[in-house]
Parts: structure tokens; sequence; C-alpha cells
């Protein structure tokens, strides 16, 4: 279903239902054109951040190893658009969706065929899905949606699946609430991205707190060019430039192909920039440091972290009292 003339009545009222939302929360969409509105504005939003948290996993090396696709919390079908936009169709032999609105479920089905009718696409039975094996599970933007025991859960369900994408929200709460999903499922998943090892996250030290593991999605240039977004950002008061989230990637323990990230570092949030250099918050195997990365040390370093175009994974080569003297971006992972 496309939109011909923008309702912004429709979407102010979904906006202020996402910002209300906490624990067990109803069903937002009460029409296809709810949906409609909410796929072609929110649900773009989204998109762009799973584009960047997938091509974060694919340059640590990850790989789609699964043949069955749960959307769990489907919305609209964007976290499966995107997925598929991605890998393609072929490597997948069914995507199943639920959502506990089933008005969301039939937009997604209807919305993922229209753009891949080769691929078949059901829709489940909540009892069903008790058992996720040969599965990867796709969850997007849902924790500060439901209860302690729907977050329990959950979890249970993730950990019975092969792999796990899960992409949410920027803020501090929505990555911390991450966190807590990751500990909870780390005895039977290896963490692939955005973690470089399988330890306990160094986020969780009481001298870290106020911290979170979180990056900023790119949005497409179009979207600055188009008038009904700049009503959208003017009428919801929301920055375009700004895409906050957060996503963990993980695969089953079972799994013999993991990739491996030695040495490696991830830069989290925004580096701060100064004149003649960057403070950046990097994340590795020792846990979590701030270093100072001076432009003459070594200036495509730098230039590569200000711009933020080759993700945030990187190897330090030289570190000298808290100074990166110098470093790589692991681009070149991505195939």
């Amino acid at each position: 279903m496309n939109i011909d003339t923008v309702d912004w009545n429709t979407l102010e009222r979904l906006r202020s239902e996402f910002l209300a939302a906490k624990g067990n929360t109803g069903v937002y969409w009460k029409s296809p054109s709810d949906l409609a509105h909410y796929q072609r504005f929110f649900a773009a939003r989204i998109g762009w951040k799973w584009d960047a948290a997938l091509l974060q996993a694919r340059q640590a090396g990850w790989q789609l190893q699964s043949r069955r696709l749960l959307d769990w919390g489907c919305g609209s079908g964007i976290a499966t658009l995107r997925f598929l936009d991605t890998f393609g169709t072929d490597c997948l032999d069914e995507v199943v969706l639920w959502d506990h609105s089933t008005l969301a479920c039939e937009f997604a089905r209807n919305a993922i065929l229209e753009r891949h009718p080769q691929i078949a696409v059901s829709i489940a039975n909540p009892s069903s899905l008790d058992s996720l094996d040969d599965t990867i599970c796709l969850i997007s933007h849902v924790l500060n949606e439901l209860s302690l025991d729907a977050r329990a859960e959950l979890t249970e369900l993730a950990c019975s699946a092969k792999q796990v994408f899960w992409v949410e929200p920027g803020s501090h709460l929505s990555s911390r609430l991450l966190l807590n999903q990751r500990e909870a499922m780390l005895e039977r998943f290896h963490p692939i991205a955005p973690c470089v090892c399988a330890k306990a996250c160094p986020m969780r030290n009481d001298d870290n707190l106020r911290h979170w593991c979180h990056f900023f999605a790119k949005t497409p240039m179009e979207a600055f060019m188009d008038g009904d977004w700049a009503q959208f950002a003017k009428i919801m008061e929301i920055d375009l430039r700004s895409l906050p989230y957060s996503f963990i990637c993980m695969d089953a323990q079972s799994l013999a192909s993991v990739p491996k990230l030695d040495g490696h570092s991830r830069v989290l949030g925004r580096p701060r920039q100064f004149k003649g250099y960057s403070k950046v918050f990097s994340c590795d195997a020792n846990g979590l440091s701030d270093y100072e990365l001076q432009k003459r040390d070594d200036k495509p370093l730098w230039k590569s972290i200000k711009k933020g175009k080759d993700g945030s994974l990187y190897q330090w080569t030289d570190i000298d009292s808290g100074r990166i003297r110098s470093g790589n971006s692991a681009k070149e992972k991505c195939s």
C-alpha cells in the first residue's frame, strides 16, 4: 500500500504512542493506512539502522548460515526487507513472521512478497515457535515495549535459534537492555558483532555504567532533498542527521565457522573532534579505553574515523600512553 497524501495526524499519533511505550504495549496500528505511514517514515529510519548494522557484521566476517528466517515482532516487515536486500533470497527456504498485530503480519507479508515474490512467507502460530532449528531470528526495536517476563520468554526463544540478529534504538536505556540480553545468551552463543571477544561485556562494570554501546547510521542523501521528509522532521521534531542504534549479532556455539577478531577494537558512539585530533572511545578484549588520535600521527586513519565511512571495526597497530599512533580499518573483511 502506497501513500498518495501524507496524513500528518496519523504520524503524530503513532509517534506519541511510540514515545509512551513501556512494557506490554498494545497494538499501535489500527488500519493498513497506519502501517503504510509507518513504513514510509518510521520504518525507513529503522531500515537504515539495519543497513548499518548488517554492514558492520559483514565487516567482522559474519555469514548467514541458516535456511529459515523468523522475524519476531515483525511490524511492517522492515527488518526482513533490509536483510533480504543484503543477502538475497537464494540462501533461504522460508521467511516466518510473527507480531502481536495480525494486521502488521499481513502487511509485512504483502510488502515482502511484493519485493521478493520468489520467497515463501508465512505467518507463525505462537505455539509453533518453541524451537528454531536452522533459523536466524531477527528482532528489532522491541525491548522497551516488553515486560520483564516477556523479555525472559523472548530470550528463551532466541536461545533456541541458530543465529540471532537484534537491533534496538541507540539510547542509553535500550542499549543497556540489549546488553542484558547478550549476557543472558552468552553461554549458548558466540557474540560476533559489535563484540570483538566472547568475554563478559565491560559495560557492566560499575565505573562504566554511564557509557553505552551504540553507533550511528547514515541517512541517505535523498531524504534531505525530499519535501515530505523535511516536513516529517519538522513536525516530529526529529533530527534526520542523527540515527543512533545498538545491535548484537550472535551465532550458536555449535557453528564451526565463527569469525575471529583477535587484536581488533570497536569504536563506540561518535569520536569527539577537536582541532588537529580526535578522542576515540574504544572497546576491545582488554575492556574500554579512551584514546587520543592526532591527525599528524596517522592522517588516513584520522580521516577514516572522523568521516565514519569505514564502519567501527579497527586494529590499532601502535598505541603509546593512551595515544593511537597508527592503525587501520577492517572494511576489507566485507565481501
